[in-house]
């Protein structure tokens, strides 16, 4: 008996504080205020040039289908310091823009 009664309460005090599930594709304010500094020191006359747009939206994002908190996370991580983005040396700042938008 002593062992059913330790496991049960174990069991609830799990249950009061297990934490709710949190929906990646919501963004926690912390991940929204990274997204809106990156989209301010992201140039605005930036254009996507002759490199395919396909191919910079699988470069910057993955082939994989991400989370909106995974996508900011990644596109945040890959700004430059002059608030440009690149794939190799082809300037995607435009589509990284778009793609920070539409997650936003």
């Amino acid at each position: 008996m002593p062992l059913r009664f330790a496991f049960a309460t174990i069991a609830g005090t799990a249950l009061m504080t297990a934490q709710p599930l949190v929906d990646d594709d919501v963004l926690e304010p912390s991940v929204e205020n990274e997204v809106a500094h990156a989209l301010n020191i992201a140039p605005t006359n930036s254009a996507i040039g002759s490199f395919d747009r396909t191919e910079a939206i699988c470069a910057l994002a993955g082939t994989n289908r991400l989370t909106s908190t995974e996508m900011a996370i990644t596109l945040i991580s890959s700004q430059h310091a002059d608030g440009r983005w690149f794939v190799g040396t082809n300037d995607v700042t435009a589509v990284a823009i778009e793609l920070l938008e539409a997650i936003r």
